[in-house]
């Protein structure tokens, strides 16, 4: 008999035939599975030898060539713990932690101020983490098997989006205006483009602290890190998140430097240029007579007039705020990969509460640091992360080893945030594709296996000795190479589309764009939404498609069940125990507090972050909406092509999704011979850990419309109607399906009713007893063989 773990491998590496298991519509109507997993586990498994080439090649023939093919990472090359801190430190550790301070001591104008608003940035930081948590455990929700639940999937803000605000909408569930809105707003700006101009600016400074930059030596070298980058993701996914974990380390390390030297200050350990101990100015800076005054020299300071702001007014503060934000982004990156991470429900949330507390930390550490070496009234003058280095590793007056430990941990910063926004940002553009409203879909959502694991493989089989980390099973896998184009592509236009300004212009201006738009803006819906969720409840979970027993069970009045009413379920129940109802509250509201404050500030003179570059104030916001307008047209000119094609060309829209689920915990149990009952465990364990989606088939076409008037007021096929189901396969035994698991439809979908097997044969006993009727969804549209029921 084969064990739990045999039916589970086997489900996982079935496949799904387009049309085979029924509809999960985002245009039209859903059928319910007829299989379970273990039938399908079966077929996997079982036969002769014959029938499992039969089955390859049935499956081979009946694949619409439309199709969008896509799975997720077997279950040993998943995100472990980890790997996903990882993704979120070395996003977060930017150049933020080194260029912000100056801008939060010139808004503050006091060092006590200074230091508050930094902690007041890590609450904020804290409450968008538990925003996505929230989401990414209870968004989107199917239902596998009869029962509704919630199953993480890569997407993030996307599908998040589309749950709560899913109208207006070309069809019900079908290019929703909010994803449209998100798709193109993050395909245009999501990428590494102010990452590259800074990797190259602090790379050329690096080498030469003096020399002036060169504006198409910057271009080049941005050019080059990005194209590095998406190769790295190309040829093998398993090294580029090892080169992240790697970027991940070594930043905390180089955090750990700043406080571990201030201790050696305290200490006494450094000496001045001069050779007297570097002073603990500390007390002076911090003590409570002066700690929330303007310095004693600050007027002597002489501060560039384009850096003069209001300090110590609101839109001073606003300044300040707005650069801890920029500091302080980049916690949601594991919810743009969640469907590659392994055990989510238990390994996600842990991983990121641990990695956003931990750079929190590091962040006060090194302003308590800059607040224990700089002295408040110099903080305005220059980076303050540069003066640290200066006071502590300089050697002579003009000694240039500080400016160059800084200007090398910068490029390091920089392009650790180009590895891992590569790897996510793509996933996410994979994910936008799949929703169908940009052109070649199926290019830029289809993953293909360019891996470096094919040529060592080839290498390996022709003799060939090749070390043990270049083992083409670490790095054999598909990537999302279409999506990776077209992430290279808009970092490449966004690059060049600045050259006229100065490099530290240009750095400003990317970086600003995106955490403007993706941040800050639709950060503040994603808040918004948690609070509509908690009020007015989710949109409806089921509706009358669905079986009586299950309306009944969850709505728990037999009205509903009896008319057939939607079940509406309050967000207080789906979410259960994985969130506080008071904390997530609190967390959305101060999410979007904080979201508004620069979504709207940006537009005053002198609070915006970039104010202080050639660039004017206005100009980031600006960009932004006209982005969201060619956006909002986007979907309007998407609607009107729909629109023509139905008229003129008698097309309509089919979207049809055929998701896979599998168990996120593995059945095996380590040791399990020693701990009793090893089914109820694996029972329990599975059951909490829930589903994953492993496998997904998207079709995303214009088809000729035979039958519209056959059709419901969603454009979902009529009972009668004949759905595109493949031929029988060759040699397939009586009574089994080829389905390969539980197959979910998305809620709030209408779907026909079961279909019911025929009444009792009339012609038994006569010369035509082998003739039966075929039933409405037995036929291939176009396919005149008649499928007998089974």
């Amino acid at each position: 008999m084969a064990t739990q773990q045999d039916q589970n491998t086997a489900a996982r590496t079935a496949f799904v035939v387009p049309g085979a298991v029924g509809r999960t519509g985002r245009g039209g109507g859903a059928l319910q599975p007829t299989s379970q997993a273990p039938a399908a586990a079966g077929i996997a498994r079982s036969g002769p030898a014959a029938f499992q080439s039969n089955l390859a090649a049935w499956l081979q023939q009946t694949t619409n060539p439309n199709a969008i093919l896509t799975k997720a990472p077997r279950e040993h090359y998943r995100l472990s713990f980890f790997d996903v801190s990882c993704l979120i430190i070395n996003r977060m550790i930017g150049t933020g932690i080194f260029n912000s301070p100056k801008t939060v001591i010139l808004g503050t104008k006091s060092a006590g101020s200074a230091l508050i608003l930094w902690f007041f940035g890590a609450l904020y930081s804290l409450a968008g983490t538990h925003v996505y948590i929230e989401y990414g455990l209870n968004v989107p929700r199917y239902v596998i098997e009869g029962n509704e639940q919630a199953v993480p999937r890569s997407g993030g803000d996307l599908h998040y989006l589309s749950f709560v605000y899913n109208w207006p909408y070309y069809k019900k569930g079908t290019v929703l205006y909010s994803a449209c809105l998100y798709g193109i707003s993050f395909i245009c700006v999501g990428n590494m483009a102010g990452n590259c101009v800074n990797f190259a600016i602090r790379v050329l400074l690096a080498s030469n602290p003096a020399a002036d930059l060169d504006y198409g030596q910057v271009r080049g070298i941005a050019c080059a890190a990005a194209f590095f980058s998406c190769i790295i993701h190309a040829v093998s996914r398993r090294g580029g998140i090892l080169l992240n974990n790697l970027l991940a380390t070594v930043k905390v390390c180089i955090l750990l430097v700043i406080p571990l030297a201030t201790f050696a200050v305290l200490g006494g350990a450094i000496k001045d240029p001069n050779g007297a101990p570097v002073p603990n100015v500390f007390p002076q800076n911090m003590h409570p007579s002066v700690a929330f005054q303007p310095p004693k020299n600050f007027s002597l300071v002489d501060t560039p007039i384009e850096e003069t702001l209001e300090s110590g007014t609101v839109n001073g503060y606003a300044a300040a705020f707005l650069s801890i934000i920029f500091a302080y982004g980049g916690f949601e990156q594991s919810n743009y990969v969640l469907g590659e991470i392994k055990s989510p429900r238990r390994t996600f949330p842990r991983a990121a509460t641990f990695a956003v507390a931990l750079v929190a930390l590091l962040y006060m550490f090194a302003n308590i640091s800059y607040m224990a070496v700089v002295p408040a009234h110099e903080q305005p003058t220059k980076t303050v992360a540069l003066l640290f280095f200066q006071k502590v590793f300089s050697r002579s007056t003009d000694d240039t080893r500080p400016d160059r430990i800084f200007n090398s941990f910068l490029a390091l910063s920089s392009f650790g945030n180009i590895i891992v926004t590569t790897y996510t940002a793509a996933r996410m553009k994979q994910e936008i594709a799949k929703q169908g409203f940009i052109p070649y879909s199926r290019f830029f959502a289809q993953n293909t296996d360019v891996s470096i694991g094919r040529l060592v493989l080839y290498l390996r089989e022709k003799g060939w000795k090749v070390p043990f980390f270049a083992s083409p099973e670490q790095h054999h896998e598909a990537t999302p190479v279409g999506a990776l184009a077209l992430h290279l592509g808009a970092c490449l236009v966004l690059i060049w589309s600045t050259y006229s300004a100065a490099p530290g212009d240009a750095y400003g201006l990317l970086s600003s764009l995106s955490a403007y738009l993706i941040t800050a803006f639709f950060g503040f819906f994603l808040a918004l939404g948690i609070l509509i969720l908690r009020v007015f409840g989710p949109p409806a979970a089921t509706e009358s498609a669905k079986t009586e027993e299950y309306r009944a069970t969850h709505s728990g009045t037999a009205a509903a069940a009896t008319h057939g009413l939607p079940v509406r379920l309050a967000w207080r129940e789906m979410t259960g125990r994985s969130v506080h109802g008071w904390l997530s509250i609190a967390a959305a509201t101060l999410y979007l507090l904080g979201n508004a404050f620069p979504v709207i500030a940006s537009w005053v003179p002198n609070t915006a972050r970039f104010s202080t570059s050639a660039v004017p104030s206005f100009v980031v916001p600006t960009v932004c909406w006209v982005i969201l307008g060619v956006a909002s047209l986007w979907w309007l000119g998407f609607l009107a092509v729909g629109r023509y094609r139905r008229r003129h060309q008698h097309k309509t829209l089919v979207h049809e999704v055929w998701p896979e689920f599998d168990w996120a915990e593995p059945a095996a149990i380590p040791n399990a011979g020693h701990h009793g009952d090893d089914s109820s465990q694996i029972e329990k364990r599975q059951r909490g850990g829930g589903k994953i989606l492993v496998h997904e088939t998207v079709l995303f076409t214009w088809e000729v419309d035979e039958m519209g008037h056959f059709s419901d007021g969603d454009g979902a096929p009529d009972r009668s109607a004949a759905l595109n189901m493949p031929a029988p396969m060759p040699g397939l035994p009586v009574g089994v399906r080829t389905q390969p698991g539980p197959m979910a439809a998305v809620p709030g979908r209408r779907r026909p009713a079961e279909p019911q097997p025929p009444p009792e044969d009339d012609l038994a006993g006569t010369g035509f007893e082998d003739f039966d009727q075929p039933t409405w969804n037995d036929a291939q549209t176009g396919n005149s063989v008649n499928v007998p029921w089974r």
